[in-house]
């Protein structure tokens, strides 16, 4: 089985230590983060509105709740606990490759971001070319969470749609994601600091630690990828990373 490439100096071994602990802080820092906003936001948000309903309904003479909105406003609580309880197929800490669906794998990670940022009106294009990837799960799925969750949160309000494609080349050499959106992009400036750790290009309203970027350009790097990203102010942010082909059962170190 081939091992993913690892720095071999000292100081290099070093890095990669710390920075593999940044990465665990921030994965449990996003763990954490969206369990309370489902919990805060969506459950109690929707439950409100079938009591909210229920109470003009009762407030009026002669008229029955309107059944068909308390019907959706249930369904909705209904997908999200389904995706907060849907098995992601691995464990949390997975480090060898298996098969992965990509098209459901976007499309969760992309439901995630509309409801953490309050953003139902963003819309996912999808263009694949393979519908499964031979990767690492956990690794592929918090590289995606951070791409797609700075695409969600950069929306532009003044355009009239708001929309993140995803397009994925597979050859045999490996994958190439393409992310584009067309929110707000960067100030020119800011892309120079973009994988600065603790760098935040969002106002500060936006929780972040400031520290997603610069683990997911480390995630990508460290298993021989690359990672660049194009973008202008009001003009969209493009991430592209490349991902090498690794067989199934092939593992981390």
């Amino acid at each position: 089985m081939r091992q993913s490439p690892r720095e071999s100096s000292p100081n290099a071994s070093n890095i990669h230590l710390v920075l593999s602990y940044v990465a665990d802080l921030e994965l449990e820092v996003d763990r954490l983060r969206k369990q309370r906003q489902f919990v805060q936001h969506e459950v109690r948000e929707t439950l409100r509105r079938i009591q909210s309903l229920c109470a003009d309904a009762e407030a009026a003479e002669n008229v029955l709740p309107p059944m068909p909105e308390i019907v959706q406003a249930a369904q909705q609580l209904g997908n999200v606990m389904s995706d907060l309880h849907e098995p992601p197929g691995y464990h949390p800490a997975h480090d060898q490759v298996i098969p992965i669906a990509v098209h459901p794998l976007v499309q969760q990670v992309f439901r995630w971001q509309q409801r953490l940022w309050g953003a139902p009106e963003v819309s996912l294009r999808l263009e694949l070319e393979s519908e499964y990837v031979e990767w690492f799960p956990a690794r592929l799925r918090h590289i995606l969470d951070n791409i797609l969750s700075n695409a969600v949160k950069s929306r532009d309000s003044g355009k009239d749609e708001a929309w993140v494609h995803l397009k994925l080349r597979a050859g045999p050499e490996g994958y190439e994601f393409c992310v584009t959106d067309n929110g707000i992009g960067l100030t020119e400036g800011k892309g120079d600091h973009m994988f600065e750790l603790f760098h935040r290009a969002s106002p500060a309203r936006h929780v972040s630690l400031g520290v997603g970027l610069p683990v997911v350009k480390m995630l990508v790097e460290q298993s021989g990828g690359t990672l660049t990203i194009e973008s202008g102010e009001g003009q969209g942010t493009t991430v592209t990373f490349a991902l090498p082909h690794y067989d199934v059962d092939d593992y981390l170190t």
